[in-house]
């Protein structure tokens, strides 16, 4: 393991319930040298990341991951975290608000006036959508990060903006009802869009490396299961979406990391000055780009239960804490 700590950004996905086998991978994490600056998170990831910068902010990593692992523990059950809604049921937007969810981002996110830095960015999906380009054309899209840094975690007022984003980010659609986020009316869970934002967490200042936190496997070895109709093939093909997301935006981030190796070889044998090599990377809009260690800490095996299972079970939720702990054990220790 390094002795001096190394930058990382922690890119959480959305796991639902499963969000508690991220909670593990955050507990023993936090017993690194690493130091996290940045902090990247879509659906349940977006509520263990808010409590994660927070974290970072009151310099208590340790002891609020412990407490991150006791909340999914002992109060992320389906009565801890829904809370039906005849309104909601009413206007056919889900069954849930967000009121759970919100008192529980209250009762364990304090404000922190002091402390250190942090660059949290929390992906949500506004149903009227956005305008942004394709090449020089407007165009819409579905996906917008909502960016925020140590002031916002000074002031009660300031927080609950971050919460307002937070639970926008995990309204898994057709359960929790929207949530209003300010000029981008009307926001569901940014898991809908992109579960992994990883191109995210390379925009910004230098990093060392990214810590990529999901639970769906690395590398399927046998035949999908022989069950897949109805609901069951609905989930399969929602998975296998998610899985190709994060599938293409790490293997574009290796081929970034390839190129830019590439590109320092070239300057090496002389074939390039470093001025020249300036230039290409301007051009390429890659002058802040450095190589960035891609650190995986997914499941070995497919964890046990649907995505909603482990709210009706708190056994499985610890055994998604200890299997979470565990993998971060076995793979961190090589890289930090």
């Amino acid at each position: 393991m390094s002795s001096s700590p190394i930058r990382i950004a922690v890119v959480l996905a959305g796991a639902v319930a499963k969000g508690a086998y991220e909670a593990g991978v955050l507990q023993a994490l936090a017993r690194t040298n690493a130091k996290i600056v940045r902090i990247v998170a879509a659906s349940s990831g977006a509520l263990n990341g808010t409590l994660l910068a927070a974290a970072v902010r009151a310099r208590t990593l340790p002891a609020s991951t412990d407490r991150l692992v006791e909340l999914w523990r002992d109060e992320a059950s389906w009565r801890g975290v829904f809370h039906p809604s005849f309104r909601v049921l009413r206007a056919l937007e889900g069954v849930s608000d967000r009121e759970r969810v919100l008192t529980l981002l209250r009762d364990h996110v304090a404000p922190v006036p002091v402390g250190d830095e942090i660059d949290l960015r929390l992906l949500v999906a506004p149903l009227g959508g956005v305008t942004s380009v394709i090449g020089n054309h407007p165009a819409t899209t579905y996906e917008s990060v909502q960016r925020f840094t140590g002031a916002d975690f000074a002031t009660r007022e300031a927080l609950d903006r971050v919460f307002d984003a937070a639970t926008a980010s995990s309204a898994f659609p057709l359960i929790f009802a929207p949530v209003e986020l300010g000029s981008l009316g009307p926001c569901v869970d940014g898991g809908a869009v992109n579960n992994t934002p990883v191109k995210w967490a390379l925009d910004g200042d230098p990093i060392d490396a990214i810590v990529v936190i999901a639970t769906s496997v690395e590398l399927r070895t046998g035949p999908p299961p022989d069950d897949l109709h109805g609901l069951a093939l609905a989930s399969h093909l929602a998975n296998m979406l998610i899985g190709e997301r994060l599938f293409r935006d790490l293997h574009e981030a290796e081929d970034v990391n390839a190129t830019l190796a590439r590109f320092e070889a070239l300057v090496a044998s002389g074939v390039l000055t470093q001025a020249q090599l300036d230039q290409v990377l301007a051009a390429l809009a890659w002058q802040d780009r450095k190589r960035v260690k891609i650190i995986e800490i997914r499941p070995r095996e497919e964890l046990s239960g649907s995505s909603f299972s482990g709210f009706f079970d708190q056994t499985l939720r610890e055994q998604h804490i200890a299997a979470g702990r565990q993998r971060a054990l076995e793979v961190l220790g090589s890289f930090l």
